[in-house]
């Protein structure tokens, strides 16, 4: 069977240097494996898949303000721009040639095989929202004082992906030096079930194995963060989700997709406007930590133009973009910069300002992320 192996040259619970193995095994060998002192984890790869964007009919891009998400968020109102961050993107890839990421150095790798170009666009989007130039006047971009990107192709054009490659991503982002990662995919349990009954499995096993699969993949996010070294172990940022359907019936509500719901992770929701103020956007799954503006928002499309997207994959990258200017605030005051106090700095700066009220925990998290409040004017 295909599983995964994160190993460290250190006792089991000690942080070190992980590893992810690829490998087909019989079930004698799998009986054999857990012997080893060193077996931490094993469980199918499974397909991944993009937390693609959201048809929203009732919302017009004409209807939204350019920029209306980075004014949200304060990061027109400061002079830090995220010079010196390291921040890695995870998705689709990047269109480098667009005039968006001008001056932009990219230390890129591609993981699923299809090339590092971004035929999909959703990449692109995501990093134009985190640190795009501006875009015939208009501003796009969160962290636009960042010279340099780290960039993983974890999905395929197709928006497409598996397990093993979204983790080999995440280690070769730690092992970049990013201080703050963000993704938007989640585990294709769907797929996974289809692919078991392929396979020649009734619907029932094929359900519970790939629920099994699924959880499976899920703790060995949460072990490889664990063996990451505290001291350089980044901040994981992934949108929540886009799977509930509230337009329908407000019972019509989902939680935390996966790998976003592994402990350690921080989960972003998505944000539109509303006549009491900011709400969460009708597809946003609940349960996020951080929200950020997530509808009507415009960056960077495939080519040399731009497209307005809805989703909480466009939340994340706002968030990640605020992460880039607390990176630089930390840096300036001659902080660390870990997971824990950058973390703690978007957790704890966060704001109902803005929010319609009324909203509760699960719908909003700590509230609507902001950048340092003492660069706010």
């Amino acid at each position: 069977m295909p599983g995964l192996r994160p190993l460290s040259p250190s006792a089991p619970d000690q942080p070190g240097d992980p590893e992810i193995r690829v490998i087909s095994l019989t079930p004698p060998e799998v009986a054999e494996l857990e012997k080893d002192p060193g077996f931490l984890a094993l469980t199918p790869a499974m397909p991944t898949r993009q937390i693609a964007p959201e048809p929203m009919d009732e919302v017009r891009s004409d209807d939204l303000v350019p920029g209306w998400g980075i004014n949200a968020v304060g990061a027109d109102r400061t002079q830090r721009t995220g010079r010196g961050a390291r921040i890695a993107l995870l998705d689709t890839g990047i269109d480098a040639r667009h005039p968006c990421f001008r001056k932009l150095s990219l230390t890129t790798r591609d993981f699923v095989g299809t090339g590092l170009e971004d035929v999909n666009g959703h990449g692109t989007h995501l990093a134009g929202t985190v640190l795009g130039r501006d875009m015939g006047g208009v501003r796009i971009g969160v962290a636009r004082g960042m010279t340099s990107l780290i960039v993983a192709k974890a999905l395929s054009d197709a928006g497409q992906g598996t397990s093993d490659g979204f983790l080999r991503a995440l280690l070769w982002a730690y092992e970049q030096g990013a201080q703050a990662v963000g993704f938007a995919l989640s585990y294709d349990t769907t797929a996974q079930i289809e692919a078991f009954q392929d396979q020649g499995y009734p619907l029932p096993l094929a359900t519970q194995e790939a629920v099994h699969a699924h959880r499976g993949n899920l703790r060995v996010v949460e072990h490889l963060l664990r063996l990451m070294d505290p001291a350089r172990r980044p901040l994981i940022v992934a949108a929540v989700g886009n799977d509930s359907l509230r337009t329908i019936s407000p019972q019509f509500d989902s939680g935390p997709s996966s790998p976003a719901a592994a402990r350690g992770v921080l989960t972003v929701g998505a944000l539109g406007p509303g006549e009491a103020g900011l709400t969460p956007a009708p597809f946003s799954n609940r349960g996020p930590f951080l929200t950020a503006p997530g509808v009507g928002i415009i960056s960077a499309s495939a080519g040399d133009g731009v497209r307005s997207l809805n989703g909480s994959s466009m939340a994340m990258a706002h968030a990640l973009g605020v992460a880039a200017l607390w990176i630089e605030k930390l840096q300036e005051a001659g902080e660390p910069v870990t997971a824990e106090t950058l973390g703690t700095a978007l957790m704890g700066s966060a704001t109902l300002e803005g929010l319609a009220p009324g909203l509760g925990m699960f719908d909003r998290g700590e509230g609507l992320v902001r950048v340092p409040r003492s660069s706010l004017d």
